[in-house]
C-alpha cells in the first residue's frame, strides 16, 4: 500500500522506520506543516517526499491510504477529510475527542466501504493476545474485576508549551498517551462502560498540565475496573483480570519502542503452582499495520469492532468530564 504519514514528531518517525520493515508498505510522502531541517535530514535519510499540505496530498492518485499521526484534537475532522478523498485511513489514538465524533467516523467508513486503522498496538503484544483469548475461551471464569496502572517519565522531557501537555489536545493527564490503549482493552474484554469515577491532580507538573489520573469504572456487563496513570515516575506497566476462576496479570518492563520483555502469571486456583510466562519485544506496531494493510486487501479481519472503538471513545470523554468535574460520576447513556 502507498501511503502518506501526516506528523513527523517523534512518533510519525517511528511510524515510518517501523514501515520500512514491511513489504506491504511504500510510505511515499511526510506531511506536516512546519518543516524543519531535522525534518528535511529524516524525509531525505529514509528516501520519502515531505509536503506540508495534507489536503494536497489526498488528492493524489498514487496515494492509497493516510496515516494519521497529529495532534489528537485533528484527528476527526483529518480522518473524515482523507474518507472523502477516497483513502483508507489509519488513525493514532485517540480516534476522536468525544464519542459524537468518533460515530461520525465510524459510519462515514462504512458509507466509503473503507477500512479504518488505530493505532492500538497494545491489543498485538502476544501477553495481550494470550489474555484475551484466555478471558474468551472462559479460562478465567466470570470476569469481575480489572485494574491497570501505565506510567512513565517521558513527558517530563517536554517543554511546557508542549501540546502533548496542554489540556485542550490531551485533556486528563495520560489518558492520550497511555490511558486510552489500556482502556481499549477493557473496553473489547467487558464491552461498555455504564459509568465513571475520575479524578486528575498537577503533583510534580506546574497547571494545568496534569501527571496523575486516576478513575474508577463500571461495566453494563458487571465487571468493574480501577486504573491510574503517572507521567512524572519511571515506566510501570502492569494489567491485572480478575475472575471466579483465577486471575492473569500482565506486567510490562518497558515502552512499546524499548524493546523489553513482558512477563503474564496465572493463578488458577488457591494452593494450586501459579504459571509464568516470559513473552520477549514484538513488533506490535508494524503487526497493527500488517493487518490493517491485510484488511484493506481483503484477505483479513481487522481486529477492532465499530462499537468497541466508539464505546473506547465514550469511556475517554466521560474520564474527562468527571475529571473536570472533581470526580462527579458520569453515566454513560
Amino acid at each position: 500500500m502507498r501511503v502518506a504519514v501526516a506528523g513527523l514528531g517523534w512518533w510519525g518517525k517511528q511510524i515510518i522506520r517501523s514501515l520500512s520493515k514491511s513489504a506491504k508498505f511504500k510510505v511515499v510522502v511526510a506531511v506536516d506543516p512546519m518543516v524543519t531541517e531535522e525534518g528535511r535530514q529524516f524525509t531525505r535519510e529514509w528516501g520519502v517526499e515531505l509536503a506540508t499540505d495534507l489536503a494536497a496530498v489526498q488528492g493524489r492518485s498514487d496515494i492509497e491510504g493516510v496515516i494519521l499521526a497529529t495532534p489528537h484534537s485533528l484527528h476527526e475532522q483529518q480522518v473524515l477529510s482523507a474518507l472523502e478523498a477516497g483513502k483508507d485511513v489509519f488513525c493514532e489514538k485517540p480516534l476522536a475527542m468525544t464519542a459524537a465524533g468518533a460515530r461520525r467516523i465510524v459510519e462515514a467508513c462504512a458509507r466509503q466501504g473503507k477500512v479504518l486503522g488505530v493505532g492500538h498496538e497494545r491489543r498485538f503484544e502476544p501477553a495481550i493476545v494470550e489474555l484475551m483469548r484466555m478471558v474468551r475461551a472462559g479460562e478465567l471464569g466470570r470476569l469481575l474485576h480489572m485494574e491497570a496502572n501505565v506510567s512513565h517519565d517521558l513527558f517530563r522531557k517536554l517543554g511546557p508549551s508542549n501540546w502533548r501537555l496542554d489540556p485542550g489536545h490531551a485533556p486528563a493527564g495520560m489518558m492520550t498517551a497511555v490511558g486510552i490503549h489500556v482502556t481499549d482493552i477493557l473496553v473489547a474484554l467487558a464491552s461498555g462502560a455504564s459509568s465513571v469515577r475520575a479524578r486528575t491532580e498537577s503533583l510534580v507538573f506546574p497547571a494545568p498540565a496534569r501527571d496523575f489520573t486516576t478513575a474508577t469504572i463500571a461495566f453494563g456487563s458487571g465487571v468493574h475496573a480501577t486504573i491510574s496513570f503517572l507521567s512524572v515516575t519511571p515506566f510501570h506497566g502492569r494489567i491485572a483480570v480478575f475472575g471466579d476462576k483465577g486471575w492473569v496479570e500482565i506486567v510490562s518492563e518497558g515502552n512499546v519502542d524499548q524493546g523489553l520483555p513482558t512477563r503474564l502469571t496465572h493463578c488458577s486456583g488457591t494452593g494450586v503452582p501459579r504459571t509464568e510466562r516470559s513473552y520477549e519485544a514484538s513488533e506490535a506496531v508494524l503487526a497493527n499495520f500488517e493487518a490493517w494493510a491485510d484488511a484493506v486487501a481483503g484477505v483479513g479481519q481487522y481486529p477492532f469492532t465499530a462499537g468497541e472503538l466508539v464505546n473506547n471513545i465514550r469511556l475517554f470523554e466521560a474520564i474527562v468530564q468527571s475529571s473536570e468535574r472533581g470526580g462527579e460520576a458520569v453515566v454513560l447513556e
